[in-house]
């Protein structure tokens, strides 16, 4: 399978490359118009740095978008165009609509395409997930995506802080994205309603940094938050599930190593007692490797087994899609001040 690295930052280095490579990719060029960086990742891997996207799409298979938010749909559909299958970032794009535009031809051109939702690979979350009917009927949730990336105010303001490279979205969906996800995905359900306030914490930022949501699943409701500002390392993703029979408490290791991500269950009323981690989930992963390459090298396990089976992966892109409607229904909710519905998918 011959890989087109579109990208070349540190995620691109340190999660992407070394992901697909481990899994037997042949990594065939690098494409990060600008970048210099990019002939140091391709020469690292015997690659070719390609200056024009046209031509690396004639010579790969498969491409790994890995770019500020705002190039990720133009490029996901020059390659699916083209008929090449597609692992893109999160979130999908800077709007439902284009999010939607992609997920269209995608579909229609029967091409594989993955979102790389980090929480579906976590060795808590996927422990949670595998346990989660002991809780019963759920009546309630909350959750947290707590990072410091921008908690210093006087700090340098990166892409995802700006319109032109991050959108109107900012912390809503670049961390939002994943707890989104990962809510739905353990209840079993999508939101389908939130009512949501967005706030710009420092100087000099042109989206939010800090989100507070209310969200209904079914007729079950819930509170998450969202800060790229929170002053205190590591950063923490979290989420509780409540049922009528007990509870479920959920770490996820997005910051260390993954075998630092824990489960937690405790009966109606009671106390939270440890889970042990299904170690049939490392699927010959190593839990000492940092968060992000563990977590990618089962999301490209099943990307590359998708394209060989000619089936979707999970989670697809469908599901990338799924997260960008509750993105857009935040920032709408906060913007009109009145709960908004999530629109389907």
């Amino acid at each position: 399978m011959r890989i087109g690295l579109v990208g070349a930052g540190w995620w691109a280095r340190e999660v992407h490359a070394p992901a697909f490579h481990g899994a037997g990719a042949q990594i065939q060029g690098v494409y990060a118009q600008g970048s210099p960086r990019a002939r140091a990742l391709a020469e690292a891997y015997g690659a070719k740095v390609y200056e024009d996207y046209g031509e690396l799409l004639e010579n790969v298979d498969a491409v790994a978008i890995a770019t500020p938010d705002a190039a990720h749909v133009p490029l996901a559909l020059e390659a699916v165009r083209r008929g090449r299958h597609v692992f893109l970032e999160k979130p999908v794009g800077l709007s439902l609509e284009e999010a939607r535009s992609l997920l269209q031809e995608a579909e229609a051109r029967g091409v594989v395409a993955m979102t790389a939702l980090t929480a579906r690979a976590d060795w808590g979350a996927e422990t949670a997930f595998q346990v989660r009917e002991r809780l019963g009927e759920v009546v309630a949730f909350r959750g947290a995506f707590l990072a410091d990336y921008l908690a210093d105010p006087q700090a340098p303001v990166p892409w995802r802080g700006g319109l032109a490279g991050g959108g109107r979205a900012g912390v809503v969906g670049d961390l939002g994205a994943h707890l989104f996800d990962l809510t739905a995905w353990l209840l079993g359900k999508p939101l389908e309603e939130v009512i949501a306030r967005t706030e710009i914490l420092f100087l000099g930022r042109e989206n939010p940094d800090w989100a507070g949501i209310l969200a209904r699943a079914g007729q079950t409701w819930g509170s998450l938050e969202l800060s790229r500002v929170h002053p205190v390392r590591p950063q923490r993703l979290y989420l509780e599930v409540e049922g009528d029979r007990g509870a479920l408490r959920v770490l996820l290791a997005l910051a260390g190593r993954a075998e630092e991500a824990a489960v937690f269950w405790s009966e109606r009323p009671g106390a939270w007692e440890p889970l042990l981690l299904d170690p049939g989930l490392l699927r010959g992963r190593n839990p000492r490797e940092p968060w992000g390459l563990f977590h990618f090298r089962e999301l490209v396990r099943r990307f590359l087994r998708a394209i060989e089976l000619g089936e979707q992966p999970v989670p697809s892109l469908r599901e990338g899609v799924v997260a960008q409607a509750v993105i857009e229904a935040v920032l709408e909710s906060s913007l009109e001040g009145k709960a908004q519905e999530v629109e389907g998918v």
